[in-house]
């Protein structure tokens, strides 16, 4: 709560903002005090206190019967510059197709703000001392929910003043950029973890896009299908289906398996029905040979692979691949699913936070309340092509058959869960994917693997 007699410093800041990013224009006449009063909710003596501030700095200037005016000799070079640091992930959909909208309509408003961008990682939580040591203050941090879960954050602002235009489409997505002490992150978008295939492999290989209800047993014929040597020279260059190691993409696989993977309220991990599910998997790796084996440890290359047309299916998210693939139209199908399936998807999401190193967090705070414009959703949806965090923009973007495909009809509703919900201890996370190699790489069977892991997190 800001002092009733710093009130005044507060607006100035945010007049000041709104004059050196363009949004207020030289010439401009700013609102009749009591209108300024109202809008700001603020004294008018506070509110005199605010112009005079800005009017010695030399941005306003007093018009006497007419009222204030923004400086029409305002020269922008002799002010601090309007500068918006963004670190964000080098590799995102969300930063490569999306952000660039979001600058756009940003700068239609506010012409004179620049706007810088850091690719680095997040994980790491001395990340932003790190960047100041190099002369940059963070601003803007855009980051997933995983890397959320890492940070320290004492060390941003709360956002809670920053509020939706519309209703969510998930209710978690607010919940898991959230803590005890408040909002430190908005959401941006989300995506789960869904299954997309490449129709013009499917109508190669004579096989129809599979319906709704398909089996285990259909997934792993239509796999073995697509998977071919294209070229002739007696090595398989397209394949059926490629599979990740990722602590991101194989439990959604597992799920519909009927492995229920998640954490016990004992802190150990459930193994009931991982040893079936862990043998199906090696099968497909090493049986019937229907994904890329050198690549099971490399989503990067696994999404690379699939954007050059050479897998048929592929579990990802619209925060990974494209969907406005220029080759091929990028299609999402059911996931198939035994009858001891265990509800519940996978998601991840992108969102936005401010640190407390940004050295203009009011004009921060209005970037990441363009973010949640519904104008600016409705714009990333339909051209970035990922989803919106507003159930109605998804609903008059994506089709209905997409829709049901990811879960998000009433028809075919299905819960989303983040990884912190699932593994509520990230040391587990950590211990899953360390313990797993060997068996990825296929040096150990499933009852190998489930006996070492079981040794390893009982003794921790």
């Amino acid at each position: 709560m800001i002092k009733k007699e710093f009130r005044y410093i507060e607006l100035a800041g945010k007049l000041r903002t709104e004059i050196l990013s363009g949004h207020l224009k030289p010439g401009q006449f700013l609102l009749p005090e009591k209108e300024l009063c109202q809008v700001y909710d603020i004294s008018r003596n506070s509110l005199r206190q605010a112009l005079e501030l800005l009017t010695n700095e030399g941005l306003l200037v007093k018009m006497v019967g007419r009222g204030t005016m923004v400086s029409k000799e305002l020269d922008i070079g002799k002010h601090a510059g309007s500068v918006i640091n963004i670190i964000c992930p080098q590799h995102s959909s969300y930063v490569n197709k999306a952000l660039p909208i979001l600058i756009e309509m940003f700068n239609a408003h506010y012409p004179n703000v620049e706007f810088r961008q850091f690719g680095t990682g997040v994980g790491n939580e001395d990340f932003l001392q790190d960047l100041s040591s190099f002369g940059v203050n963070a601003d803007i941090v855009i980051m997933s929910d995983i890397d959320m879960q890492r940070l320290p954050l004492d060390k941003f602002l709360t956002l809670e003043d920053i509020e939706p235009e519309l209703e969510i489409a998930q209710d978690k997505l607010m919940e898991i950029f959230g803590h005890m002490n408040g909002q430190y992150a908005i959401p941006l978008t989300y995506s789960p973890v869904f299954l997309a295939c490449n129709p013009q492999l499917f109508e190669e290989s004579g096989l129809e896009l599979p319906h709704k209800k398909w089996s285990w047993e259909q997934f792993v014929e239509t796999a073995k299908t697509l998977t071919r040597d294209s070229n002739g020279d007696g090595l398989n260059d397209i394949y059926g289906f490629g599979l990740s190691s990722s602590l991101y993409r194989w439990p959604v696989l597992a799920r519909k398996h009927s492995y229920p993977f998640r954490q016990e309220p004992s802190g150990m991990l459930n193994t009931e029905g991982l040893a079936g599910f862990l043998d199906f998997v090696q099968s497909l790796l090493y049986r019937e040979g229907v994904s890329p084996v050198m690549a099971v440890n490399d989503w990067e290359l696994l999404a690379q692979l699939f954007d050059e047309g050479r897998l048929g299916m592929f579990l990802t998210t619209t925060l990974t691949t494209s969907m406005n693939n220029a080759a091929f139209p990028v299609t999402v199908i059911p996931l198939p699913a035994s009858k001891d399936a265990v509800k519940g998807n996978l998601a991840i999401a992108n969102g936005m936070m401010i640190p407390h190193t940004s050295g203009n967090p009011t004009l921060a705070k209005q970037f990441a309340q363009f973010a949640m414009r519904a104008d600016y959703q409705m714009r990333m949806a339909s051209e970035a092509k990922l989803l919106s965090i507003y159930s109605k923009v998804n609903e008059e973007v994506w089709t209905e058959r997409e829709r049901s495909a990811l879960g998000l009809t009433e028809t075919n509703s299905e819960p989303a869960y983040f990884m912190n919900e699932m593994l509520p201890d990230p040391t587990l996370e950590l211990t899953l994917v360390q313990e797993m190699n060997l068996f990825w790489a296929g040096f150990e069977t499933p009852a190998q693997t489930i006996r070492r892991l079981t040794d390893k997190l009982r003794n921790a």
